[in-house]
């Protein structure tokens, strides 16, 4: 970012401050930045400005910190966090960032840090409390330190919480659908059902919301893997087509799962 004086009089000395933000720049090491300074003077109507400098790496991090697994497991994981300055650095506490409280996250997921070596190395330590619903996201955690230029430094988390089976897509996108008068046509479908753990899964019964669409399951793989076909002979009218199958399963966790189908019919000539 610059900011600089628009107008500088004759014979006159002019000024342009630049601000890096080196939250911005990826790595640590020198950099390079060049900026463009247009006038309205005819022998200087353009010139550059190159500024070059050091980014030195404050935290050096074990790992990624991502929190993955089942939904029912006690998860837990942990990273070490130490300090690449030359003068020491107190975490002195740790907190969520304020997006997270409609994740449930704070009452969800435990979260603290531990001194490992005062001002130079640290643990921070993440546990699942409470069963979390299934699916990825990401959340921030924000490191808050004693250093007057590094007040709090933030540390992305991943999130993928597992769902003991998979439905392969969970939407259907069908597109347009064309079809002629007076001829009905089907259109056909196949989506997969898969456990993510242990080979003992049942589909009990898969059941349309509409009497134009059909579905059929056949075992592939004994207790692990199912596919199934959809079938849907729309009427010839030209309409958005929407629909749902439910899929009911023998776990627990996942005795219902929900087959959205989205579409839409034309006539052929129209």
């Amino acid at each position: 970012m610059a900011d600089f004086e628009k107008v500088i009089p004759p014979g006159r000395e002019g000024r342009v401050d630049i601000k890096i933000d080196g939250k911005k720049l990826t790595g640590s090491g020198h950099f390079k930045k060049t900026f463009t300074v247009k006038t309205n003077d005819p022998e200087n109507a353009q010139f550059v400005l190159v500024v070059e400098g050091q980014i030195q790496k404050t935290f050096d991090f074990s790992e990624d910190l991502k929190l993955a697994g089942f939904a029912d497991e006690k998860l837990k994981t942990e990273i070490i966090i130490t300090n690449m300055l030359p003068t020491p650095v107190n975490i002195t506490s740790v907190r969520w960032a304020g997006d997270v409280a409609q994740r449930h996250l704070i009452e969800n997921v435990g979260l603290k840090i531990e001194t490992i070596a005062k001002g130079k190395k640290y643990r921070l330590k993440l546990w699942k409390k409470n069963e979390m619903a299934p699916g990825s996201f990401n959340a921030n955690v924000v490191l808050v330190t004693d250093h007057p230029k590094i007040k709090e430094k933030t540390v992305p988390v991943a999130f993928i919480i597992s769902s003991d089976v998979e439905l392969m897509p969970n939407r259907m996108i069908w597109g347009e659908m064309v079809v002629k008068s007076g001829a009905p046509k089907t259109f056909d479908r196949i989506f997969t059902i898969r456990a993510l753990r242990g080979d003992s899964l049942k589909v009990l019964r898969a059941q349309p919301n509409r009497d134009d669409m059909k579905v059929s399951i056949k075992e592939i793989t004994p207790g692990k893997v199912f596919q199934g076909t959809v079938s849907i002979t729309p009427d010839t009218k030209a309409a958005q087509y929407l629909g749902a199958i439910k899929i009911q399963t023998n776990y627990r966790r996942c005795q219902l799962l929900n087959l959205d189908i989205v579409g839409s019919v034309r006539q052929e000539g129209k």
